[in-house]
């Protein structure tokens, strides 16, 4: 995955829940009689025999088999690995039944072709970057040393300073301690917002080069044991990983907005927006970064910004120098989306999507394997499900991505492709990360009851429940769902083509050690991850379930009244930033708030509307009402993009321009007035807001 995004969740939550899972166990799922939201009665039977038959088929046993077929090679975006794992993806898709359809994009990518670290004071020493080879590991010489995609070249020498995470916050600390970058190497441990928000601050510095490593405190020795012996990284563990400016733009950076197709249109590299900004930048292993933080000078770093390494961290500079030598090959290669449709009996029109990326910084068996496998899976059990003449009544297109890991590329450019058509996406549904034990996800609000509903009818492996129930338990009694913001191949999706998504994923509970490392590889899923691959086969059945109620409901359940009810709170906390931030309300959103509540009561009697003709079985009501819950969403887009960055077009969620991942609620208004400080504009796109909820009112009314 581009991010972490259940980690922290994790890491916050407790579990009674084992590493190593016991096949799944019954429970109290409804029974074959209930009936399902979204189904008249009748519906609600038929549908659940097929969830039936179809829950059967997913299962631990196939799963580590793909796992251990897939991984056993390096498989970094347009690279041999990358074609051979795509071969083998097609193979497996063939095998049951399905016809899948290879879809090429050329793409703007970065290969690293010569990376040298040197501490050259106190003392001169080669630093490592790339992990030692384990015996269980094959074509080590494809693994490629650390490596940020999209870093510019360089060759610099100069002076180190310790900057914590590179957050704006941090380099404003050192301002304030009289500390200046100006000129030197920033020492930038990963954590706490994305990795490109990092370079971005330090050149604002005036820094000319950076060094991003993962902490021990973070994700390493100070958790327990390490890899091999453990879960966590070890000392010479690299976390890669992109800094493509994704809160501006995700997709090809030469291409935003359109197809990167192979006679596309390109823009230069330097009027890329979401290259803008960038000084060379490389990742190391905190081995390799000991003997950096060791011998600086100057002033104790305060508690906050003190790793886990066994010595006082201090700010520089003073002490340390480096030569960072940076040569990355940067072209055109192709990349390859797998792309399944299965046509529905009813509306083939509509599409429901289900996607995971299949590229990874190495060998990727949890990041992103383990979605992959389970897209797969479902694949798998639609196929003999088809062979028995089952249909849905909605189209469902399966969706292997790559190059997801560069910056959203393989669904970005597939979704920009196909833009007018995606006005018929019924929803997206996403697996980045599902093989753990820890279960965690994020949607739109519309599509917040369809996620609970699926998780009360899948068992969760060893506890004896449901998904459900293990998710309520591991967080104090609720089913948290965040709001999606950025990191993974939702995005292109939902925040520029408004289909309603959501983002499904299982991780090992507080368990990071294996991010974008050679670690993450079969050894590092069959020993600690989930040994017997059941919690893999669980997901592939929830996510399966989710996509079937998709495909085949009466009714989509998509509810709004929750929505509007947020929206409301988002609104009266736009307010209460301004009188803190400013001291007084210019941004007034009065009557987006009222309109908010209008669109509440809509979305209420719509659904009054929607339990009537599922009750009455009112056929020609079903088709009214579902054209009308899928424009809803589209209606929160606006075609001008958010201010300062255009290619987003989602109103209520954005990642935040300052984080990269985290999601920004409002993005325009508070891009508008608290980061651009331009009232104007703020108060132009609170017209464009007020008009939306307009829009999404009156699409939910008769």
């Amino acid at each position: 995955m581009f991010r972490p995004r259940f980690l922290a969740m994790a890491a916050a939550a407790a579990t009674t829940v084992s590493l190593v899972a016991a096949p799944a166990t019954a429970s109290a799922q409804p029974s074959d009689s209930s009936p399902i939201p979204g189904f008249t009665a009748a519906h609600s039977k038929w549908q659940r025999q097929y969830e039936k038959a179809f829950s059967a088929i997913p299962s631990g046993a196939k799963g580590r088999s793909l796992d251990a077929e897939l991984a056993s090679e390096p498989a970094l975006a347009g690279t041999t690995g990358d074609w051979h794992r795509v071969q083998r993806v097609v193979r497996e898709l063939r095998s049951y039944g399905l016809k899948p359809e290879i879809k090429t994009y050329y793409t703007y990518l970065s290969y690293p072709k010569h990376v040298s670290v040197t501490m050259t004071a106190p003392t001169r020493q080669s630093l490592p970057v790339k992990e030692k080879r384990q015996p269980w590991q094959q074509h080590y010489e494809d693994i490629i040393p650390g490596h940020n995609g999209y870093s510019p070249s360089g060759n610099i020498e100069g002076d180190v300073v310790y900057a914590n995470y590179g957050r704006p916050e941090d380099f404003a600390l050192l301002a304030k301690n009289g500390v200046s970058v100006k000129g030197k190497i920033a020492l930038i441990r990963y954590g706490a917002t994305f990795r490109g928000i990092k370079p971005r601050e330090a050149a604002k510095a005036g820094a000319k080069g950076v060094l991003i490593y993962s902490d021990p405190k973070d994700d390493g020795f100070t958790k327990g044991k390490v890899y091999p012996e453990g879960p966590w990284r070890a000392a010479d563990g690299i976390q890669r990983g992109s800094i493509e400016q994704i809160q501006l733009a995700v997709g090809d950076p030469l291409t935003p907005g359109w197809a990167s197709t192979k006679h596309a249109k390109r823009i230069k590299p330097s009027e890329a927006p979401a290259l803008r900004g960038l000084i060379p930048t490389t990742p190391i292993s905190y081995g390799a970064a000991q003997p950096l933080l060791k011998a600086l000078k100057g002033t104790q770093v305060p508690k906050e910004w003190q790793g886990g390494l066994p010595f006082p961290y201090r700010f520089g500079p003073g002490g340390t120098k480096v030569h960072l030598d940076l040569k990355n090959d940067f072209s055109i290669k192709p990349i390859w989306d797998v792309i399944v449709r299965i046509p529905g009996t009813e509306r083939p029109d509509q599409e429901v999507f289900l996607g995971g990326h299949r590229d990874a910084w190495v060998y990727g068996s949890d990041d992103n394997l383990s979605g992959t496998e389970n897209v797969l899976q479902v694949g798998r059990a639609l196929g003999q499900l088809l062979k028995k003449g089952w249909h849905p009544k909605r189209s469902i297109v399966l969706a292997n991505w790559d190059g997801e890991e560069y910056g959203i590329l393989g669904s970005t450019e597939y979704a920009e492709q196909r833009g007018s058509q995606l006005r018929n996406a019924v929803a997206y549904v996403n697996m980045d990360g599902a093989g753990g034990s820890q279960f965690g996800a994020a949607a739109t609000p519309a599509l917040d009851d369809t996620v609970i509903d699926a998780t009360k009818a899948v068992d969760w492996p060893g506890t004896g429940g449901t998904i459900y129930d293990a998710w309520k338990k591991d967080n104090d009694g609720k089913t948290p769902i965040d709001r999606i913001g950025g990191g993974s191949d939702f995005q292109p999706f939902f925040e520029r083509y408004g289909v309603p998504a959501m983002d499904m994923g299982a991780s090992t509970p507080g368990s990071s050690g294996n991010y974008h490392c050679s670690c993450d590889d079969f050894y590092w899923m069959s020993h600690f991850g989930d040994p017997s691959f059941e919690y893999h086969a669980a997901m592939s059945r929830l996510t399966g379930i989710a996509v079937l109620r998709m495909a085949n409901a009466d009714v989509l359940t998509m509810h709004y009244q929750p929505y509007a009810a947020e929206t409301v709170t988002y609104l009266n906390d736009f307010t209460a930033q301004q009188q803190k931030q400013l001291g007084k309300v210019v941004v007034d959103v009065s009557r987006d708030t009222a309109q908010a509540k209008a669109w509440q009561q809509a979305a209420q009697a719509l659904q009054a509307r929607a339990d009537a003709a599922l009750q009455h079985g009112d056929t020609a009501a079903f088709r009214r009402l579902n054209d009308k819950l899928m424009q809803a969403e589209r209606d929160l887009l606006t075609k001008l993009g958010l201010p300062g960055r255009p290619w987003y077009r989602h109103q209520m969620y954005a990642p935040g321009i300052d984080t990269g991942y985290a999601t920004q609620r409002l993005p325009a208004l508070y891009d508008a007035l608290f980061t651009n400080k331009d009232v104007p504009t703020a108060k132009a796109y609170e017209a464009h807001l007020y008009d939306s909820l307009k829009a999404t009112t009156h699409t939910l009314t008769p």
